[in-house]
């Protein structure tokens, strides 16, 4: 442990923190880093089912209220870090503390800004990010938004980290690209599917349970298309290890791709879509693309050509994100600290 380390995990331990995610253990990896990373072991997931929709939320959410209500007044923390979405946490978050006397930090995932659903009612959500000792956000654009409702935001990109692997994974081909997917509407599947149809030399691994696959994506791959289904940590994680790139595109702007942070993070090339957040954060060692079949082709080939020097740069990064992680550990300790006096 890091002299900064120390610091940071001394000066939290003080106020007894404890991290709430809703949701499982696998729709909660930043948070599970961040928490990690900050020292606080006092991590929940509550949660009753993976199901999605309103028939699904209606059931669970009544459920997960009682279970952190429940949960928070057995532990009595004096500051909790609460992941959004969804938003609804952070609404039993904030009743807690009132009648606590605790304080909060929201840690606003990217979908808690581009889904209008949780952000509705508007001014109830703008209230609790005022009342919130700060708002983690993943780039200025929604650093503005906060600031522009008059609460604190916290910019942090991404959270450098180790992550433990089991085994070997065996994979087919001198070249294996890992596509981080969860089979959301964000993704152009189709378009990486096209574009493997046309590098047969090249194998494609693609996460993510298959049950949330449309059935003609599925039976449209080509044979070097392999979907792995879902997999746990140390499964995951070692697939990653052992393939040259990792792939994570998307369709929506201001959105931080977890995969790519996950391959910097290993330190593995990455191919991204071409968004201006993500040509910032992944400034070198990585290859930029159009969500189509044509960019995605043209950027795997680049990759390929030059990919000594992409995974040169990609150790270089991972360093320099790391001294920066270093920075900002410290910063937000000190924004919960002084806003704590």
């Amino acid at each position: 442990m890091t002299e900064c380390d120390g610091r940071v995990v001394a000066a939290l331990a003080q106020m007894h923190p404890l991290f709430l995610v809703w949701g499982s253990p696998y729709r909660g990896p930043r948070s599970l880093v961040l928490a990690r990373e900050l020292g606080i072991s006092d991590l929940h997931y509550v949660y009753c089912t993976s199901r999605q929709g309103l028939l699904s939320a209606l059931f669970k959410y009544p459920y997960q209220a009682i279970r952190t209500v429940w949960l928070l007044l057995r532990k009595r923390p004096g500051l909790v870090f609460v992941q959004s979405p969804p938003s609804l946490a952070v609404i039993v978050v904030y009743l807690y503390c009132r009648l606590a006397g605790a304080r909060y930090v929201v840690d606003a995932h990217s979908a808690a800004f581009l889904y209008a659903a949780w952000r509705r009612p508007e001014f109830l959500y703008r209230h609790l990010a005022r009342k919130a000792l700060a708002t983690i956000v993943t780039n200025e654009h929604f650093q503005s938004v906060i600031r522009h409702w008059g609460a604190r935001a916290f910019v942090l990109r991404d959270i450098p980290t180790v992550f433990s692997t089991q085994g070997q994974y065996s994979l087919n081909s001198r070249f294996n690209i890992v596509v981080v997917s969860s089979f959301s509407q964000d993704e152009p599947l189709a378009d990486i599917l096209s574009a493997a149809s046309q590098l047969p030399q090249v194998h494609f691994y693609i996460s993510g349970d298959k049950q949330s696959a449309p059935r003609e994506l599925l039976d449209s791959a080509p044979p070097n298309v392999h979907f792995t289904g879902f997999l746990p940590n140390d499964r995951y994680y070692a697939l990653l290890s052992a393939a040259q790139a990792i792939m994570s595109l998307t369709t929506r702007d201001n959105t931080m791709q977890r995969g790519a942070c996950e391959a910097l993070s290993i330190g593995k090339p990455v191919i991204v879509s071409d968004w201006p957040l993500l040509r910032d954060y992944f400034s070198s060692g990585a290859v930029h693309v159009q969500n189509t079949e044509t960019g995605i082709l043209d950027g795997v080939l680049t990759l390929k050509r030059q990919y000594d020097r992409y995974l040169a740069e990609i150790t270089q990064l991972r360093a320099s994100r790391h001294r920066e992680w270093q920075e900002k550990k410290l910063a937000l300790t000190r924004l919960i600290e002084s806003t704590t006096l």
